[in-house]
């Protein structure tokens, strides 16, 4: 896979400060300017996890350094709901700690548990009605026998202060864990946000699938991840197709009004 740029890594060498309004504030004024065509019963506006901010070269402890990742964000996901809408916290990084094959279990649940009260920390007194969490497993293209179980990280997931839960549904190779919400029970106020429509493939599902898997309370049709799911890589899906996935997204759930 070619890139359209190169990848840089980002490493925090001083005090972690927040100066992203300007650019914030005109992806706000975008968003609405868009939505005067529109009759949609509500928007959101994306934002990383503290967990995706780079790597730590300042603070002394990895803990120190989240902490104040944290608290910078809370400014994001602050504007953005004062602006109307609702935040989505984008966070690949929770599935792949539990990929990490330098932990054992233990290690991995201390560190989810770590990363799990650092987010809500961040949205701390943030109304949980205005928060959306999305994850992803792996964004590319592949037989994805290695991707991590869904069971394995859901219950930390559902942990998260957040009323929306966003994940991959939609790939061949999850299909079928929709059978843990037979064993799990969705805390109530919460909805799920399968994805019903696959980002990294070439063909347009049907929607009477989509109908099926989509249930009338508490479950949102949604997409795997983003078509360009990294902004450096070139999109693995036809723009067209894209077009014709997205028609059967909407279809789908129509198919039950």
């Amino acid at each position: 896979m070619r890139r359209l740029m190169p990848f840089v890594p980002v490493a925090c060498t001083g005090p972690v400060l927040y100066v992203g309004l300007p650019q914030l504030q005109r992806d706000i004024d975008n968003l609405k300017l868009a939505l005067q065509t529109t009759t949609c019963q509500g928007a959101f506006l994306p934002s990383v996890a503290p967990t995706g901010v780079g790597s730590n070269e300042f603070y002394g402890s990895e803990e120190d350094y989240l902490s104040a990742v944290a608290e910078v964000l809370r400014v994001e996901y602050q504007t953005i709901i004062d602006a109307g809408f609702s935040v989505q916290i984008d966070d690949p990084f929770l599935p792949d700690l539990f990929a990490d094959r330098h932990l054992d279990n233990a290690a991995i649940h201390r560190r989810a548990n770590a990363y799990i009260e650092i987010l809500n920390h961040a949205l701390r007194g943030l109304p949980q009605e205005k928060i959306r969490y999305h994850t992803c497993y792996i964004i590319n293209e592949g037989p994805r026998i290695h991707d991590v179980p869904f069971i394995e990280f859901v219950r930390f997931m559902l942990r998260i202060n957040a009323s929306d839960y966003s994940f991959e549904a939609g790939n061949v190779r999850h299909e079928h864990e929709y059978h843990f919400w037979e064993q799990v029970k969705l805390p109530e106020g919460k909805r799920l946000i399968p994805g019903v429509i696959c980002h990294a493939s070439n063909t347009v599902e049907h929607p009477e699938l989509i109908a099926e898997r989509v249930g009338r309370e508490n479950v949102i049709a949604g997409v795997d991840c983003g078509f360009s799911s990294q902004a450096t890589y070139r999109t693995e899906v036809h723009p067209t197709v894209i077009r014709e996935k997205f028609r059967a997204l909407r279809a789908g759930p129509a198919k039950d009004d």
